[in-house]
């Protein structure tokens, strides 16, 4: 289950470095969750000093003021610290309060009540604030091929909030989370790792009430699936050997199995070729999204 860490009342800050070099000696490039584990006191005091905090805030403050192009804005979440592989993700909360339109609105940009799992190792601090609900359940990555619809089986393990001080662990493809808005606003400190083998299995989002997968439409996937599915309608000659590229090695299999998909509608006389691309992918995914048998 997701591993928790209550808030100490011996906290004294710590710089951003001591943390960083803390994650260095712990991480051995194979298991993010074990070397957070090492370092979730460590974490608990970085949170805890203002000073860095309130240095990030500013620095982002200038960035709005300074920059004309913000398409990289993110008005709930935003990197303040990056030393590869490892990178610090300061997060914003508000409660749902105000006219319908701003709740849903709000409720699309901080995912509140959208369950999902993460392909990433995520350590995760209150900041400030009473912080957000959240109920946590756990599944099997391995027993489902991604399909939406397509049933998971999951546990319930717990609902908890993230209070300030509170270390929290998120297991990547293990632990599901549905994020509950605060009553007051919060914030909260992410530790990420660039985990590359984990990166290349995609990020689930479910409905808990059938224990299903929900399509990703709104995600940069989703937006690359919707590209290539109608790309497939214009496509000429020029587009076949790209579009065969990433079936063939793209890390998603949503992304290979719409590929796959422009391909069928741009070169329908080509479908020998694609049997075998499909036969040849190892995930099962590709066969069932593109309806191709396999031999």
């Amino acid at each position: 289950m997701a591993y928790s860490f209550e808030a100490r009342d011996d906290n004294g800050p710590i710089a951003v470095e001591d943390v960083i070099e803390a994650m260095r000696k712990a991480y051995k490039g194979n298991n993010g969750v074990d070397a957070m584990q090492c370092v979730a006191e460590k974490f608990q005091s970085l949170a805890a000093n203002r000073e860095f905090i309130r240095d990030a805030l500013v620095a982002e403050l200038k960035r709005i003021a300074e920059e004309r192009n913000l398409g990289s804005f993110a008005p709930q979440s935003f990197i303040i610290h990056r030393a590869p592989p490892f990178s610090l993700r300061l997060n914003l909360w508000l409660p749902s309060v105000g006219t319908s339109r701003k709740v849903e609105q709000e409720a699309r940009i901080y995912s509140y009540g959208r369950a999902h799992d993460h392909n990433f190792s995520l350590l995760t601090a209150g900041v400030a604030g009473p912080g957000y609900r959240t109920r946590i359940y756990e599944y099997d990555c391995r027993s489902i091929e991604g399909r939406a619809g397509e049933h998971v089986e999951m546990t319930f393990l717990e609902d908890t909030k993230l209070t300030t001080g509170k270390v929290m662990i998120y297991r990547p493809h293990h632990d599901i989370h549905v994020q509950i808005p605060p009553v007051e606003a919060s914030m909260s400190l992410n530790l990420l790792i660039e985990e590359k083998d984990i990166v290349e299995t995609p990020q689930y989002y479910f409905d808990l009430e059938t224990s299903a997968l929900v399509p990703m439409n709104d995600n940069e996937v989703g937006r690359r699936v919707s590209f290539l599915e109608a790309v497939g309608h214009f496509a000429n000659e020029d587009c076949a050997g790209v579009l065969f590229d990433v079936a063939r090695q793209n890390r998603d299999p949503s992304i290979r199995a719409a590929a796959v998909q422009a391909i069928r509608t741009g070169f329908p006389d080509r479908q020998p070729e694609i049997e075998r691309l499909v036969a040849a992918d190892p995930h099962p995914l590709v066969a069932s999204e593109t309806n191709t048998p396999l031999a």
